[in-house]
């Protein structure tokens, strides 16, 4: 029977009756609703009632990190969503059996299963939104780590050399650009978008090419970082932003530079005595083939194949 997926994110929250090969029947969204608790979950459970002749499960892609199991909000969402179980409240709504995972997570199930990373064993997924977000695929399984953290806490802390160190969520942060440029240029937040900024950078804005080089210089510092440690076959960048050419074209540069860095510092002279094979620095990066449906195709995997 068809399964109806839902993709809850900040502004909107997505719907879709799938098949269980993956087909999207039916797809629309409507935007979340934050008003309260019960109006956060009508929103859904009136979208279910619609479906509840044509579906007998339900499986839901969420922003927000939950506890270990699985199911309950634990942070980064609205605090009225604090300590919220999401199936046990979608399933006494609905009666049908719910399954919960993060939307990180749902990407990478989705890019790995129906995207741009079919047939790869060890991969990183990055979503590019208005933060930072992602999945690991390990071994052909989906790697969440103990407590459901795994890929999350890119944002946490990362060493930038020289001393200094940043918290990542905020270099890799494209809110904060957004509101930077608006700042420099005096134009209203809410005025300022996404396609407005690389509108930006297509005109040769000093302010926002800056802002684009040293954001992608945090992004790829991530990639290379886990390509290396975790010697995965590749990394699919996927999110809104992956659609710009600009970005992924940065970002690509990027990769190959650091390498290249490694001829130009003062060790430079004992690397030359050293056998390096240059292949093992090279990133195999690919850009999200499922665009903004990666994450309840996800979920739809999760679901199908959940133990």
């Amino acid at each position: 029977m068809n399964k109806l997926v839902f993709d809850i994110g900040a502004t909107n929250t997505k719907y879709a009756l799938m098949t269980i090969d993956g087909e999207i029947l039916i797809k629309d969204r409507v935007p979340t609703n934050y008003e309260s608790t019960e109006a956060y979950f009508n929103n859904m459970g009136v979208i279910a009632a619609k479906f509840k002749d044509r579906v007998d499960e339900i499986a839901i892609s969420t922003n927000g990190r939950m506890k270990p199991d699985g199911d309950t909000y634990r942070a980064y969402t609205m605090k009225f969503l604090q300590n919220v179980n999401l199936k046990e409240e979608m399933e006494n709504r609905t009666g049908l059996p719910v399954v919960v995972l993060n939307d990180g997570f749902s990407a990478a199930l989705g890019e790995w299963w129906k995207g741009s990373g079919k047939g790869y064993d060890n991969m990183l997924v990055i979503v590019l939104g208005s933060g930072m977000g992602g999945g690991l695929i390990l071994n052909g399984e989906l790697y969440q780590g103990k407590r459901l953290n795994a890929v999350m806490n890119f944002g946490m802390l990362s060493a930038f050399g020289g001393g200094r160190y940043d918290l990542s969520a905020m270099t890799t942060s494209f809110m904060l650009l957004l509101y930077q440029l608006a700042e420099i240029h005096q134009i209203p937040f809410h005025d300022m978008t996404g396609q407005g900024f690389f509108d930006f950078v297509a005109q040769g804005d000093p302010a926002a090419l800056g802002m684009l080089d040293t954001y992608c210089d945090g992004i790829a510092g991530i990639i290379y970082n886990a390509s290396l440690l975790l010697d995965l076959d590749c990394t699919v960048v996927t999110g809104g932003l992956s659609e710009q050419p600009a970005l992924m074209d940065n970002i690509r540069r990027k990769l190959q530079e650091i390498p290249e860095h490694f001829q130009l510092n003062q060790f430079s002279s004992f690397l030359d005595m050293v056998a390096i094979d240059h292949n093992d620095f090279q990133i195999n990066l690919k850009q999200g083939s499922l665009a903004l449906d990666a994450n309840i195709y996800g979920a739809l995997y999760y679901l199908l194949h959940k133990k």
